[in-house]
């Protein structure tokens, strides 16, 4: 057991993309030997199986023996060569990553399952791709290492670029050439930030250090992290713009976002299921778990204008939204404009903001990719995806027509669902740091509502015009079940958020306490060069600086959350 304890985050991350290589020695046996192919549903039900039983291990593991009363890193698995210092995995969680490792982990089994029809011929290449990407997306949101981390981010790019440029449809080969030259770019912005702090960390240490937390014996002297770098602001302005240029290519934020609707258009369904929530969350996590703690001074310099891009992509992927004639690009769009307000909520620097921001994240990703699963089964029946070619669906599709309501009702953020959790909690943040933004966001949101209620107006309402849809198949049992697993999580969070926020809000609490710590004096107050090094250790087996107690912890909690008697 104790072997299960400390190595299950890493079997969750790594089981997918060992089956991957797994599934590609099979192709290649059977290639050199002259065996018969194996049929396309049998890698469909590998691929289910694989995906449902690394979800499960996700269940069993971290989410079960996850505290939410113990700050700090848990679960922590280090991977690495003693003789290279530095060159290693470091793998944990906090309430954060716990809750975007489950939706990824969750979403995977369902995408493959809602895209059978469109995994024949090439299932086995196609599934081996989406576990890989399966790996690579986990193997981010649990990153502790900043080299991990990078790493991981470089190997999701990889089978996104084959999905998209070899079984994509029209335009595939432009969106290809797009993920290239937008991650090519960030990746570089990245390494750039990985050798700063690398040489930072030996100049100040004695010892390359890109380590958040390092595992080590309960009670142990703390071992040197990153959180022991001083970084001087000058310094910090330039790391916060790299790091910052290379998360919001990924998320994306208006203007870097050229690439994601002709790639939501070309990509087949599957993926772009797991794209729109996948993507964004890693590219959060790199901001909360990295770019806020380490760079404290530049991210609080840089707060006011990050909020002024997070709400500029929301008002303008929704006026966007409001033109669009092809059900795809609209619902890209409609990820573009609820990531530029999650990053708005961030950017608050607010427990109330961040906390609704992440929560924004796990229920307007699940809502996003359920809307591209829907926009899939619609374009299996009537081979196209044209506004134009539907009218009136709910009379033949009164089913998809409910969950396509449901769906979008949650990312308007209507009462008991979660969508509304996580708007409120970002509107009440903004309102005590960036009241008039706050205004702005809300015109916004109505905006978004409108784009909305008019698809939803114009494909399942109004008469059925066109005879190719009056014999539409509603959805079957396995659709159904689909939608059914992603709307149970969206309604409990919207009636019972609680589950959530504890595990989210201790992690937030220790990011702006990490910042407070690590931030350079106020004028007039002393400044003694950089903070030094504390003994002591959190459990779990993680040696870290000193952390809140959570005496501490539970008065700043109640100071700066209002509503903490309700939710706790």
């Amino acid at each position: 057991m104790t072997l299960w304890n400390e190595q299950v985050l890493l079997l969750v991350v790594a089981l997918p993309g060992a089956v991957a290589v797994g599934i590609a020695l099979v192709g290649l046996l059977t290639s050199v030997l002259g065996l018969p192919a194996l049929p396309a549903a049998f890698w469909r039900g590998v691929g289910v199986a694989t995906a449902a039983l690394d979800f499960g291990l996700a269940l069993l593991g971290p989410l079960r023996r996850f505290d939410p009363e113990q700050l700090g890193l848990q679960l922590v698995a280090r991977v690495g060569w003693r003789d290279l210092e530095g060159l290693h995995w470091l793998l944990g969680l906090d309430g954060i990553g716990l809750c975007f490792l489950l939706v990824t982990t969750a979403l995977v089994p369902l995408a493959l399952l809602a895209s059978r029809a469109q995994l024949r011929e090439s299932a086995r290449t196609e599934v081996a791709l989406a576990l890989v990407l399966e790996t690579a997306l986990l193997g981010t949101i649990a990153s502790a290492n900043l080299l991990a981390f990078v790493f991981f981010w470089a190997l999701s790019v990889l089978p996104i670029l084959v999905w998209v440029g070899r079984f994509g449809g029209e335009g595939r080969s432009a969106a290809a050439s797009r993920i290239w030259a937008t991650e090519s770019l960030a990746l570089a912005a990245l390494l750039f930030v990985v050798f700063v702090l690398r040489d930072a960390s030996v100049t100040q240490l004695g010892r390359p250090v890109l380590d958040l937390a390092t595992a080590g014996p309960i009670g142990g002297p703390a071992v040197p992290s990153l959180l022991d770098v001083f970084i001087d602001p000058a310094d910090q302005t330039l790391l916060f713009v790299a790091l910052g240029l290379a998360l919001a290519l990924r998320i994306p934020l208006v203007p870097l976002h050229f690439w994601l609707p002709a790639v939501h258009a070309a990509a087949p369904t599957p993926l772009s299921i797991v794209l729109a929530t996948g993507f964004v969350q890693t590219a959060a996590i790199g901001l909360l778990r990295f770019g806020l703690p380490l760079l404290p001074d530049a991210a609080r310099a840089a707060g006011p204008s990050i909020a002024v891009l997070g709400i500029v992509a929301l008002v303008y992927a929704s006026l966007v939204a409001l033109v669009q004639k092809e059900l795809r690009r609209l619902v890209a769009w409609s990820s573009i404009g609820y990531a530029g307000f999650a990053v708005f909520g961030i950017a608050t620097l607010d427990i109330q903001g961040i906390t609704g921001a992440v929560v924004q994240l796990v229920t307007h990703g699940l809502a996003t990719s359920a809307l591209f699963m829907l926009t899939g089964f619609l374009a299996t029946r009537r081979k196209t995806t044209e506004v134009v070619a539907f009218g009136g669906l709910a009379k033949p599709m009164p089913v998809c027509a409910f969950f396509f309501g449901l769906m979008t009702a949650s990312l308007m953020g209507l009462p008991l669902l979660g969508g509304f959790v996580g708007d409120l909690f970002v509107l009440l943040g903004s309102l005590g740091t960036r009241r008039e933004l706050s205004l702005v966001a809300l015109v916004a949101m109505v905006v978004s509502a409108s784009y909305l209620l008019w698809v939803q107006r114009r494909v399942f309402l109004g008469p059925v015009d066109e005879p190719a849809n009056r014999g539409l198949i509603d959805l079957d049992r396995v659709e159904r079940f689909v939608m059914l697993a992603i709307t149970v999580p969206i309604v409990a969070i919207g009636l019972y958020p609680n589950p959530l926020l504890r595990r989210i809000e201790p992690a937030v609490l220790e990011i702006l306490y990490e910042m407070d710590r690590r931030a350079l004096p106020e004028e007039g107050e002393p400044q003694d060069g950089p903070p030094p090094a504390e003994e002591g250790a959190v459990g779990g087996g993680v040696a870290r600086r000193s952390d809140p107690p959570r005496a501490e912890a539970g008065v700043a909690w109640a100071i700066r959350a209002p509503l903490a008697g309700v939710r706790r």
